[in-house]
């Protein structure tokens, strides 16, 4: 499969998410980083534990695992699915249904990296991921988790990854289109807004407050960037969920 290979993911509350799948290149590239990174970590860890004698040797272990094993789990589980490589490279991880990766998808994922590293380079991953449909190596097929290429807006699209500069937030409030108003509407352009975005769109604000706060930010934002690029004139003031409100309304007229 090539980098730009989009799939649907039938979300886990009736929501489906389009994403692009990460390719093998990049993929490669963000270990590479990350894999630079560690090894200065542990020549670090090498060089303070030369100072502190036989504890040392206990520095340079802990320090060594923390730094090869829980680094990747806890930036995946707890920023966003991304390492310092995958946020360079504009990849992160998710469940398979394209909500957040959990501690535990993480931590297979990355405990089965010592099957995809085999023979010692990585061939057993590459060739999982590319004969995959997902571009799934053995640890994301274990942990049901994919590498997902974050979206990214044109570069007449103002910068929507985590919502700051807009004005957008992530904790799941949203104000009512009544309140919010269609101002100008007539002036929306929405012509590039298929009628299944806009059902994904209308079946996310009629489920959203079963959702805990985290999902239904989530989604909230993943179907706004997916909508952004395809429409003018709608205000962003609100937050991701206003913004899908008067999508939504406005296709409704």
């Amino acid at each position: 499969m090539e980098l730009d290979d989009r799939i649907t993911l039938a979300g886990a509350e009736g929501v489906d998410l389009d994403v692009v799948l990460a390719g093998l290149t990049s993929r490669v590239g963000a270990a590479l980083l990350d894999l630079a990174l560690q090894v200065v970590a542990l020549l670090g860890l090498t060089a303070l534990g030369g100072l502190f004698g036989d504890a040392g040797v206990v520095i340079v272990a802990v320090g060594g695992f923390m730094v090869m094993m829980a680094y990747p789990v806890v930036a995946e589980a707890y920023a966003g699915g991304q390492t310092v490589g995958k946020r360079a490279l504009g990849l992160t991880v998710v469940s398979i249904d394209g909500t957040p990766v959990s501690f535990l998808a993480a931590t297979v994922r990355n405990v089965l990296r010592v099957i995809d590293i085999l023979p010692g380079t990585y061939l057993v991953g590459a060739v999982a991921i590319f004969f995959s449909a997902r571009n799934q190596r053995v640890g994301d097929i274990a942990a049901r988790t994919l590498v997902i290429q974050k979206r990214r807006a044109g570069a007449d699209t103002p910068t929507m990854s985590v919502g700051a500069g807009l004005g957008w937030s992530t904790n799941g409030s949203s104000v009512p289109v009544a309140t919010a108003g269609l101002v100008g509407v007539e002036h929306w352009d929405l012509s590039g807004v298929t009628a299944e975005e806009v059902a994904a769109a209308r079946t996310f604000l009629a489920r959203r407050a079963a959702l805990d706060p985290a999902h239904r930010a989530s989604l909230a934002q993943t179907l706004a960037l997916q909508l952004l690029p395809k429409v003018a004139g709608v205000p962003l003031d609100g937050g991701p969920e206003v913004f899908l409100e008067r999508v939504v309304a406005a296709r409704s007229r």
